[in-house]
């Protein structure tokens, strides 16, 4: 494993998303949005790491490049890392996430950066304008988790090593940053690798990772090893759905926490929590909606076009 190195196809915007077989259709909806908003000049190379993709999966997913000029798609197996990384991660999280931690390793070292995103999302804009996005000194350019202005103000209780913190203390105390303010949420995340491989070694990164019991798993580890080195995005790139939920909700408080936050046309919007746009209604649910039912109705087409 340490002596294969995955070669850029072209010079492209490079993407990475990682799932596993239960949530490869929706991450297909994932791909179909961005790929429906893209700027047609540019190519994409789409990587997808996994261990478990079934081949039916894997092969609706290739399908989607087939008759998009200028992308690339290709499926990763994660599996050799599989004793090094953990099994159980807890809260809602997947254990596929952690793969994203992989992209700082030498595995990756012909890539000079990488935008990662999530499965849960849609994406609304042309994400090339992200991955051009001018860095400076950054290491990682990210959304702030600003969820954590709810938890700052209830006092909500995270643990760490099985010791509860309250939100503030948590990231200064147990995560020991020294610019707590720019924790950030980790379902879009622009990489510069050349930084950090300069600076960070896999076997910190998972020795760190596997060393204590987070909260927020490895969005733990990413804000621990990127402290203090974060260029803060505009939330539109990670338009997380509590903050439409709180500006909707009619409580006066929670509108005047989030009224700066409001964007009328996210260019990534990311589904976060436990219940997801597929499963039930969710705030925002009607743009998920409306890449599903253009994806089947193209797939549609194509089934009716060979018979």
């Amino acid at each position: 494993m340490k002596d294969f190195k995955v070669k850029p196809a072209y010079e492209p915007v490079v993407v990475c998303f990682a799932s596993d077989d239960g949530y490869a259709p929706y991450l297909r909806v994932a791909v179909y949005s961005m790929l429906c908003n893209r700027k047609r000049e540019r190519y994409y190379d789409i990587l997808i790491l996994h261990k478990d993709i079934s081949e039916e999966h894997q092969q609706k997913l290739l399908a989607l490049a087939a008759e998009a000029e200028g992308v690339t798609i290709r499926l990763l197996s994660v599996a050799a890392w599989s004793d090094r990384l953990p099994e159980e991660v807890g809260y809602y999280y997947t254990v596929e996430a952690v793969y994203r931690l992989l992209l700082l390793g030498d595995t990756f070292s012909r890539y000079q950066r990488i935008l990662y995103l999530d499965c849960d999302l849609i994406v609304n804009g042309d994400v090339s304008r992200l991955y051009d996005t001018e860095m400076g000194e950054a290491e990682i350019a990210a959304v702030r988790a600003e969820e954590f202005r709810v938890f700052s103000r209830t006092k909500r209780a995270v643990f760490f090593d099985g010791y509860p913190y309250n939100v503030d203390n948590y990231r200064t105390d147990a995560l020991g940053m020294k610019v707590p303010e720019d924790y950030f949420n980790s379902g879009v995340l622009l990489f510069d690798l050349e930084k950090a491989r300069a600076r960070l070694s896999m076997e910190e990164i998972l020795r760190l990772l596997n060393e204590h019991e987070y909260t927020y798993c490895d969005q733990d580890v990413l804000n621990m090893l990127f402290d203090g080195r974060v260029l803060p995005l505009d939330v539109t790139w990670n338009y997380m759905t509590f903050i439409e939920e709180h500006l909707r909700s009619g409580n006066e408080n929670s509108r005047q926490m989030f009224r700066d936050l409001g964007r009328t046309e996210p260019r990534i919007i990311h589904y976060v929590g436990s219940i997801k746009p597929w499963e039930s209604e969710r705030v925002l649910g009607e743009y998920y909606q409306h890449y599903q039912k253009n994806m089947e109705e193209e797939d549609e087409k194509k089934i009716l076009s060979l018979q």
